[in-house]
């Protein structure tokens, strides 16, 4: 499913919203691109797997046409995509990848990433400090296979004109919400947030198998206390805007999106807390163009970029200096630029599930199985 969105800014995003799906508003990007480039060259067109939208982030016209060449994109439906293509022969073929942080460590441990040469990124140097402490997720033996670009997460929203500002997540499953709320088409999502309701644990990606059922039957009872099971992100924000809703999982750009058409959204502060995540560039292995997608991923990093970026899709961004640059209030009031502190005070960024069995922990493999139980409850 996808939808269209206007932006109040000169650029337009175009949203394909089957996940947490940008389609960032880069009509205008490519006439702020860096000066001074050198020419790059290229083994041919510029393969791109990823979310729908990233790749106009890394999509540098200058760059590509200086290069004599393209960007070739294949659009993924879920971050496992890029683990199976890339499996299944892609290596040697694809250029850039687009994973959340927590997929970075061992896809660079199982080498279907290469390591980045931060030489070729001199924009690293303005990467917000507070975005460098991921660095534990994205280092494998003291080498970078992950750059994070965008940030933003999965809150509690709520239209304040139908309903009090709720305190805890368990707020969904109140019996006068009942139709009036909904839950969240994301598995990590959805599992991560609820394991924190149910167990109340410091990092949810470290659970036993009594704490992973428990997450899932907290999981079904929002489900049967929801409205709807939601397909996309365009749908919530459809009934939020149609008011068939009045709280459930969302995006901070839906506070953009409803308020285009007249709707009020606020975002709340659950007791519990709320799942941040941040997406990252990456750059496959054997890749084809490897010279040429460090110089796209430096252009990516780049100040006009990032702030652009971040105003068109109202998201979050990691550079220091385009913070400094946003101008949009909504865009600022949510993501606190100023003091991100602010913003991550009631956030939390959760590891990645083990992959092979770890103790007493469920593995990545358990809780994909408990998600697939949980959608035929």
């Amino acid at each position: 499913m996808t939808q269209h969105f206007e932006k109040s800014s000169k650029f337009k995003s175009s949203l394909g919203v089957s996940r947490r799906h940008f389609m960032i508003g880069a009509a205008g990007l490519t006439a702020i691109a860096g000066f001074g480039m050198k020419p790059v060259l290229a083994a041919g067109d510029v393969a791109f797997l990823g979310w729908e939208g990233y790749d106009l982030a890394f999509k540098s016209k200058d760059l590509l046409d200086k290069a004599g060449v393209s960007m070739q994109t294949t659009y993924i439906s879920a971050i496992e995509d890029i683990i199976t293509k890339l499996r299944g022969g892609g290596i040697g073929s694809i250029d850039l990848t687009t994973l959340i942080y927590q997929y970075v460590g061992f896809c660079g441990q199982s080498e279907l990433l290469d390591p980045i040469d931060e030489s070729l990124v001199p924009n690293l140097a303005s990467m917000h400090p507070r975005v460098k402490e991921l660095d534990k997720f994205l280092r494998v033996d003291g080498k970078l296979y992950g750059v994070p670009f965008t940030f933003s997460s999965i809150p509690l929203l709520y239209n304040p004109d139908l309903v009090e500002e709720p305190k805890s997540w368990l707020d969904l499953l109140k019996p006068e919400y009942k139709g009036k709320v909904v839950g969240y088409p994301d598995v990590m999502s959805m599992i991560v947030t609820w394991s924190k309701v149910a167990n109340g644990l410091d990092d949810p990606s470290k659970m036993t198998r009594a704490q992973l059922d428990a997450t899932v039957d907290l999981m079904v009872k929002v489900k049967q206390n929801s409205r709807t099971i939601p397909s996309s992100l365009g749908e919530i924000s459809d009934m939020f805007s149609r008011k068939e809703i009045v709280m459930g999982m969302g995006w901070e750009p839906m506070i953009k999106w409803a308020g285009d058409k007249g709707v009020n959204l606020k975002i709340a502060s659950p007791k519990e807390g709320t799942f941040a995540y941040f997406d990252t560039v990456n750059i496959a292995k054997d890749a084809p163009n490897s010279e040429l997608d460090h110089a796209l991923i430096n252009w990516g990093l780049s100040a006009e970029n990032q702030k652009a970026f971040s105003e068109a899709n109202i998201v979050g961004i990691v550079n220091q200096d385009a913070m400094k640059a946003v101008t949009d209030q909504t865009v600022a009031g949510i993501y606190h630029f100023e003091d991100l502190d602010k913003y991550f005070a009631d956030k939390f960024l959760p590891g990645m599930f083990p992959l092979e069995a770890e103790g007493e922990f469920v593995t990545w493999d358990d809780v994909l199985a408990a998600f697939e139980s949980y959608q035929r409850a």
